[in-house]
């Protein structure tokens, strides 16, 4: 360690770990006085030592200025690995994240000698929205893209990575709605560098912070449930003490199944890629999480190698969860052949049609019914390019949330809305059965609404039970809908529903195997190149 310091003062170099009952505990390697009177550099090992976390500590005996310092250690030049790190990120529309970003790239990591001269920048457009000239210059590389969306901007970022002089050794994937911190890829870098021969195809996973509130640690290694919800491991928290960065550094992922990392933030090497070839033509939501289930990924995470995201919840949306999510699961079972797990997700995905269809929220209900028919046409359905279309036609559909200043007669109060209340046994029973009131009952015996419930997948029965309407309500960005009773609607979506049930469970075999059959195809370069036509988009 080396600090540029002047005048007198008290260092420490202290180990800290997390003790068993969730508390740090440090120990003291090194402790001295300085007396000096000029300001000096000096230089203080760092001893080897098992502690999770070691640092510094300066206690001044008279003003003291501290001008900068750095960790360093001395490594033979030929014991360090061979590195070119290209950083790839796919944009649509967000161009002042993405002119910022570029911006410190140039001015804080390509210019500085020796790390500049080994990154890249591929800077793929899906919304060919940015100026060429924006954009270049050296190392730095701008490619407008057909709009396919992330699994496809992602897929021509490692692709031109992989044909660029010198070809890319490691892809940084990161999201264009982010904001770095130059000295995350800098880490990155290095650690790249100092890299072990063992841990050569582990993927450098990046943490991912709430843009809103920047010290909330959201996810950095992710897993896939049984059930097909996307979980943090670490989960969320504050990383504001000693304990909260201990606790992330400490916590033991290895041994977990169906881990992934977001590709806000996730270095992959190259001889991966070249091994397993790109993304699945997904268009968006959970082709970063198919790329580590078939790659059976192993991850290295860090304090300080992250990224400060947008948040997500105030951007709940019925048909990126009820139909791009859930189709998108189905296929990814198919294509890794895990039946078991894609039973479950159906499971899980028909309760949550029910849940809807108890709240009187046919259109959500109606995009479960359009995510199992468009699996059900097999992989020809995904090799057909007309992503924005689809995206385009089905987001018409998703409900439009209101100011809830529009109803003033209600006088919501969003505070209740994740209030859960208990229901008895009989009332379940009765809100099953008859479908919360929608059949068997009189209309006359419901109870006038609205009830306030959310917007989302929270499910409160008992808030409404047996009512004629309700109120849906995002509490954070305080809209909402007043939904209805329509039974006839109702019996529709079910009808069909349970239909298409039936042929899933007759025709699924089949369609699984032709997935897996397809799957290589629907990764490689050749599938890629004709579905990215990138002989039009230079």
């Amino acid at each position: 360690m080396r600090l540029d310091i002047e005048v007198a003062f008290e260092l420490k170099v202290t180990g800290y770990h997390l003790e068993a009952d969730g508390r740090d505990k440090g120990k003291i390697y090194y402790r001295k006085r300085y007396n000096e009177t000029d300001r000096r550099t000096i230089e203080i090992p760092i001893p080897e030592m098992k502690e999770t976390i070691a640092g510094f500590e300066i206690n001044t005996l008279t003003n003291c200025f501290l001008y900068g310092g750095a960790y360093y250690t001395n490594v033979d030049e030929e014991n360090l690995n061979k590195v070119n790190l290209s950083i790839a990120t796919t944009t649509f529309k967000k161009e002042d994240f993405i002119k910022r970003n570029i911006k410190l790239y140039k001015e804080e990591l390509l210019s500085e000698e020796n790390i500049g001269e080994h990154i890249f920048v591929h800077v793929v457009d899906n919304g060919r929205t940015l100026k060429r000239e924006e954009i270049e210059g050296e190392h730095v590389f701008y490619h407008p893209n057909k709009n396919v969306g992330g699994s496809g901007g992602f897929s021509r970022g490692m692709m031109e990575s992989m044909y660029q002089n010198p070809k890319a050794t490691n892809v940084l994937l990161m999201d264009d709605d982010v904001e770095i911190l130059p000295e995350s890829i800098r880490r990155t870098y290095i650690l790249l560098l100092l890299q072990k021969e063992r841990y050569k195809d582990y993927f450098i996973s990046g943490a991912m912070l709430r843009y809103e509130h920047m010290t909330e640690f959201s996810e950095d290694v992710g897993y896939l449930t049984p059930e097909g919800y996307q979980v943090t491991l670490k989960g969320s928290k504050l990383i504001e003490k000693k304990s909260d960065l201990l606790a992330n550094e400490e916590f033991y992922t290895e041994k977990i199944e169906n881990k992934y990392a977001g590709w806000w933030y996730c270095c992959i090497p190259m001889c991966i890629i070249e091994k397993s070839g790109f993304s699945l033509p997904l268009f968006v939501r959970g082709d970063d999480t198919e790329y580590s289930l078939r790659n059976h990924a192993k991850f290295i995470t860090m304090n300080g190698i992250c990224v400060w995201h947008l948040g997500f919840a105030t951007k709940f949306n019925y048909f990126m969860e009820y139909y791009q999510v859930f189709r998108n699961l189905l296929i990814i079972c198919a294509c890794n052949h895990k039946k078991d797990m894609q039973a479950r997700i159906l499971d899980n995905f028909v309760g949550l049609f029910w849940n809807e269809i108890t709240r009187f929220n046919y259109q959500a209900a109606e995009f479960f019914i359009d995510a199992i028919r468009d699996y059900m046409k097999g992989p020809e359905f995904i090799e057909e390019e007309k992503c924005q279309e689809r995206l385009q036609a089905f987001s018409r559909r998703n409900a439009e949330l209101k100011d809830i200043n529009e109803f003033p007669e209600l006088s919501v109060d969003v505070n209740s809305v994740y209030q859960f209340e208990t229901q008895s046994l009989i009332g379940k029973f009765i809100y099953r059965i008859t479908w919360n009131g929608q059949r068997f009952i009189p209309k006359r015996y419901l109870r006038k609404g609205p009830a306030v419930v959310a917007s989302d997948l929270f499910h409160n029965p008992q808030r409404q039970y047996l009512q004629e309407s309700v109120i849906a309500v995002n509490p954070y960005s305080k809209t909402g809908e007043i939904r209805k009773q329509d039974r006839k609607r109702c019996k529709k979506v079910v009808k069909e529903f349970e239909s298409l049930l039936n042929e899933y469970k007759k025709k699924n075999n089949i369609v699984i195997e032709a997935y897996y059959a397809k799957r290589k195809y629907l990764v490689s370069e050749e599938f890629w190149k004709n579905y990215l036509e990138i002989e039009k988009y230079q």
